[in-house]
């Protein structure tokens, strides 16, 4: 049912193509370069209705202090959104490609009669080339997606894991105490350790305005952790927190009613001090709910004595960390306690990844199917433009130059689809991640994207490539006398 309906279209077009014209050339009815009034108000329509449907999604999306947000009803919306925006594409195609084309082909006819060739070849059937560039936008469109989406839940889940697992190894002293007096120095002396990061905790503080209690504050130098490019503000910016400026956990913030930049009074039993708002982080590490200076927290006679250290193993596999654990717990005895962080964060990291190639994977099918309809496509054209191959070989164009030019023309088909299927995926990915409400950032990893657009394009052409040398190899007065 659904071929049949897509057949319609074109079994409509056909019948309303004269006797006369018909037997006097076939590529006549595919030069044509109008979509007809009926196409033209149908596609306005479809993209004004996908541009209202996006809009209301923008509209309600979910802010940081929204409360019981369901991502299921705004994701169906955005779906529905790119659903019209498609068939919009689909409708306005042949209007859409050629200002594309004028972009893509201005490169290509700066290198010479084939790239100019190449390209008005592509111009002349603009309703084919919008045909075969609308189904590789599609799939541009979902790879595209994937890789955005991919790109920013890696971000996310790599500050989620900064907090978590700031660094490999995490070394605490059993009690409210201290560590031993000495293991500071012994454990920087461990060659199995790259990096330790000593500091200070304090559960005894309170925040102004909060109700929450029992969240300590640290004097953690995060600018001295592996991770620290990982972190990440929801509001404000870390490179700001120093002396007299503090970091708070966003929940706490959220209650005390602060926000970068206002003062927020902190207490230790009777002293208090009066710091400045530096940034909110979704989650802090070492389960703090204030990261402050160390001067700070001797303003609020907290002890000097370090209860806690961060490490990082030397090496990278599971020898270097049990020789590491190993020479800690030589180190420590029974008076710390040690938790291994790296393995939760590479288990967690392989299942994103796995996650990630299953999804390409599935989408990366629908990029196959427009590769082959761009093989098709192209052996279709070289048939129906047999006198034009004559031609060219009679005026002298070789063999190779006239199957570089056919191949060029079915790399333009990915190209176009690929630079379409960009846009289409900038708008709808930044609104996918952002309805999620997992207060991700938008990232595009612009090398990835790059890379799709050279795959496609590279793709297309070796599918455009057998046709082409099919073309390039039947003589100019066989060519010639084709259409007699």
């Amino acid at each position: 049912l659904v071929t049949a309906l897509a057949a319609d279209a074109g079994a409509v077009t056909a019948a309303r193509v004269p006797p006369l014209e018909g037997l006097g050339a076939a590529s006549t009815t595919a030069g044509r370069r109008g979509v007809g009034r009926l196409g033209a108000t149908a596609g306005l329509l479809l993209a004004v209705g996908a541009v209202l449907v996006a809009l209301l999604v923008a509209s309600r999306l979910p802010g940081p202090d929204t409360e019981n947000y369901d991502p299921a009803n705004p994701l169906l919306a955005i779906v529905a959104s790119g659903a019209l925006a498609y068939a919009a594409l689909v409708a306005l195609g042949p209007l859409l490609v050629r200002p594309v084309l004028a972009v893509v082909g201005w490169p290509l006819r700066r290198l010479g009669p084939l790239g100019r060739l190449a390209v008005g070849g592509v111009d002349g059937a603009i309703r084919r080339a919008a045909a075969v560039s609308v189904v590789v936008a599609l799939g541009v469109t979902l790879v595209a997606g994937a890789l955005v989406g991919s790109a920013s839940l890696g971000t996310l889940l790599k500050r989620e894991l900064a907090g978590m697992a700031p660094a490999d190894v995490a070394v605490t002293a059993r009690g409210d105490g201290p560590l031993p007096a000495g293991l500071v120095q012994r454990v920087r002396g461990i060659g199995e350790l790259a990096r330790v990061v000593p500091y200070r905790s304090s559960p005894d503080v309170r925040v102004a305005g909060a109700e929450v209690e029992g969240l300590p504050a640290t004097d953690l130098d995060l600018r001295a952790l592996a991770t620290w490019a990982d972190f990440g503000a929801s509001a404000g910016r870390l490179t700001d927190a120093g002396p007299g400026r503090v970091v708070l956990l966003r929940f706490l913030a959220e209650q005390a009613g602060v926000r970068p930049g206002d003062e927020v009074t902190v207490t230790r039993g009777d002293r208090s001090v009066r710091l400045r708002v530096a940034a909110t982080m979704a989650n802090t590490p070492v389960g703090a709910g204030l990261l402050v200076d160390p001067a700070d927290l001797d303003r609020l006679g907290v002890p000097a004595g370090p209860t806690g250290l961060l490490a990082d193993v030397a090496g990278d596999d599971d020898r270097a960390r049990t020789a590491a654990v190993r020479a800690l717990r030589a180190a420590g005895g029974q008076q710390v306690g040690i938790v291994v962080t790296a393995d939760d964060r590479d288990e967690l990291d392989g299942r994103l990844d796995a996650l990630l190639g299953v999804l390409l994977s599935l989408l990366g099918l629908t990029v196959v199917v427009a590769v082959v309809g761009v093989g098709t496509t192209t052996a279709l054209s070289v048939v129906e433009r047999t006198r034009e191959s004559g031609l060219l070989r009679a005026v002298g164009m070789s063999r190779r130059r006239l199957g570089a030019m056919l191949t060029v023309e079915a790399g333009l088909y990915g190209v176009l689809g690929a630079a379409l299927g960009l846009l289409l995926a900038w708008p709808y990915s930044w609104l996918t991640v952002a309805a999620l409400g997992q207060d991700a950032p938008v990232e595009f990893p612009a090398g990835q994207l790059v890379g799709v657009v050279l795959a496609l394009a590279a793709a297309t052409a070796l599918a455009g490539l057998l046709p082409a040398r099919r073309a390039a190899r039947v003589s100019p007065v066989a060519a010639l006398g084709a259409g007699d």
